[in-house]
Parts: structure tokens; sequence; C-alpha cells
């Protein structure tokens, strides 16, 4: 990744290590480091986040460190060690999506006992400036805070009126990581930090072209895949039309949706039966299988700050097609791993599409490079890029307290 600097606001990117390349053994400390992960978004909710938060933690216990989820209380969640919930998460529209918010009585209380309790060297928040457990936890750390920001977004009514309260908590922070470049475009409108650039993490173990087959999957045809969150910023409803200009050009495939959300009867409705289209539902483990033993990736999204569904479909060797927007520029280039589109473009989506059936060679071709690719997302590599931000807020103080 290129160093990025900028007038103004600072950023700077963590290189990743190559590919194998193994991280030190405790990122450099005197001692396993306590931390805690600050999250409103957690299993069973599915996101980035999620994904971030989980797979960094799993990576820095497999280092000695001692990793603490510290998120809110959601239906369907179960117990597990080392996930503390408080509070219960409520959903909310904002910024054109489904966001999430964590209300309860005496939650600051409780934020407090559990970081004093908890002994914690860093606390760690994503998407520090949402309410209400990344704010609490901010106000009530006693210990260096770190901040991940994961979203880009065009415009925020809502920074608007209270930038300058909220730069004042974005000060506190030690240190402000962003998971790409298009997400200090975004928050550079608005506040002022010097970020550190360290990407979403893939897991190459659990992501591979090898996977067996999930069921749904048709061999006799070949199949363009849709899968994330029922969002109206995924483009679903564009992937529906652009796939039926594509079987009106008479080319045999099929498509599978994979995901769901309360707005699952609009996108039924947008496919209107067709036989060719099929809706799998939200599936979790096995991802993996439906990227591999698809012929085609399509993500018409309209607003992202990082591809991470670009690299999971890299990583099993599956070409993908996506819309030109900034986010996704920071992952792939157009005819290297991807083609991209025109966001919005419906014919040039079909296009782009109907390309790629027609040429086997340019799918397997485009599918190897972004293998390549995709291996230095791994997550030893980013883990390691996150410890190393640890290391510079920590200073001298990671000699402290060694036999705590």
């Amino acid at each position: 990744m290129p160093l990025l600097a900028r007038r103004g606001n600072l950023a700077r990117a963590i290189e990743l290590t190559p590919a194998g390349a193994l991280p030190r053994v405790t990122g450099g400390f005197a001692r396993p480091l306590r931390i805690a992960l600050v999250t409103e978004y957690y299993y069973p909710h599915l996101g980035g986040i999620c994904e971030h938060v989980h797979f960094f933690a799993r990576e820095a216990r497999r280092l000695g460190h001692h990793v603490d989820i510290i998120t809110s209380k959601l239906e369907g969640a179960v117990a597990e060690p080392h996930v503390i919930r408080m509070g219960t998460s409520q959903p909310l529209y904002f910024n054109g999506s489904q966001a999430r918010m964590t209300l309860g009585l005496s939650l600051r209380r409780e934020m407090r006992r559990t970081l004093a309790r908890g002994r914690y060297d860093i606390v760690h928040v994503h998407s520090p400036l949402s309410p209400s457990l990344p704010l609490l936890a901010m106000d009530e750390a006693d210990c260096p805070v770190v901040g991940t920001f994961h979203t880009y977004f065009e415009r925020s009514l809502l920074y608007g009126i209270t930038r300058r309260i909220l730069q004042k908590k974005l000060d506190r922070l030690q240190a402000a990581i962003a998971v790409s470049h298009s997400t200090t475009v975004a928050l550079n409108r608005y506040f002022e930090a010097n970020w550190t650039i360290v990407p979403n993490g893939i897991d190459l173990d659990l992501f591979h072209p090898h996977v067996p087959p999930p069921p749904g999957i048709r061999k006799d045809v070949a199949v363009i895949l849709f899968l994330g969150r029922f969002d109206p910023r995924n483009g679903l409803t564009t992937l529906i039309d652009s796939f039926k200009r594509v079987r009106g050009r008479n080319r045999d495939a099929q498509l599978v949706v994979v995901g769901d959300g309360p707005l699952r009867n609009h996108y039924y409705k947008a496919a209107d039966g067709d036989p060719a289209i099929t809706f799998v539902g939200a599936v979790l483990g096995s991802r993996p299988s439906y990227y591999a033993h698809s012929s085609i990736y399509a993500c018409p999204t309209t607003k992202a700050s990082f591809g991470i569904t670009l690299l999971e479909s890299m990583a099993c060797e599956t070409p993908v097609v996506c819309s030109d927007i900034l986010g996704f520029r920071d992952v792939v280039k157009h005819e290297r791993e991807a083609l991209m589109f025109r966001c919005g473009d419906r014919n040039a989506l079909a296009d782009s599409l109907v390309r790629l059936l027609d040429d086997e060679t340019l799918r397997a071709r485009l599918g190897k490079t972004g293998r390549v690719h995709a291996q230095q997302y791994g997550w030893p590599n980013v883990t390691e890029a996150v410890l190393d931000v640890y290391t510079g807020v920590l200073g001298n103080r990671r000699l402290e307290h060694v036999g705590r």
C-alpha cells in the first residue's frame, strides 16, 4: 500500500508484510497486552466491523495477548468467553443505512466498571464517534485509547452540526486508524486528525478456491453471485435488473442471492419469480463456498469504505464485477482483479457481466490475479500493523506494570 500524505490532515499507510511473513511474537512488548475492543456491531449482527473485530481478536490472542470484546446485548446472541455485553442494541436509520445504538440504564457506570475491572493497557474503539458504547469507552478509559474508523459517506448533517463537539472527542484518541483512503476523505470534510491507514483483513485459511460446493448452486450454467445485507446502498435492485438484461441477450446463467434483511419482500418482488434467480438467505460459515463455486461475484454497491467482500471473492479466485467507487478503488484495479462499471449504470453492469460470461480466459486471469493480491491482506499481516500502532501509542508505557 502506498504512503499517503496531504496538507492539513495527514494520512500514513502501514505497509503490509509479504504473504507468509511471521509477525513478532507479542508485537514487541515486554509482556502480552490486555486489550479491550469496544464496538456497537458484533455477532449475531453481520457486517464488516463484526468481522474485523472478531478476526483481529483471534489473531492477537494467538500472539498471546488478552482480548475482550465489549459490545451490546442483541437478540440471538449467545454467551461467549471474553465477550462482554451490556445494554440493549437498537436499530436506527442513519447515513443512508441501518445503524445500531446501545440503550440502557446506567450504561456509563457499567462501562466504567467494566474497563476498571479489565485493567486494560489499550482500549480500541471501533467507529469511535458513534453512540453509545464507543463514546462512553472514550470518556471512561483510564488508559490510552485507539480508534478505527470504518465508514465512507458523502455528507453528514449530524457531523456538520456537532463537528466541534465531536472533534474534541476525536482529539482524545492517541491514534486514529482508518481502514482506507476513502474513509479519510469522508472524515476530512469535518475533522482533523493524523490518520493511520490499516486495511481490513481476510482469513486466507477460510477463503480459498478449494472449498466444497454449497447447496442451491447449479453446475450446468454460469453462476453470478450477490452476497451482502439487503440494504439499499448494496444495489441488489440494480443487479436484478441487469441480470434480466443479461438473460435477454440469450446468456444462460443463474443469479444466486446470499443475504437477508427487512427489505427482503422488496427484492423478492423485483425478482418477480424468475426461476433463474435463487434467494439463499443469510449464511455465515459457508460464504467461501458460494464465492469459490460462482463464476462471477457482482457487487453493485453505491457506497463503501472498503471492499471486504471483494477481497473474499478474490481470495477464492472468483473474478469481480463492481461499481467504480472510491472505496473499491482502494482494493481493486479495473482489468487487473475486476471489471469496474459506472456506479448505478444497469446497462454497463450488464455489459460487464456478459463480457465475463463470454470470456473464460479473462475470468481465469482476473481470478488468479485476485488471489495473489488478496494474500497481502491476511489477518497476521493486518494484526501486526495494528500492534505497530499500539507500540507507537504506548511508547515507554509498554514497559510499565510488567508484573501486573
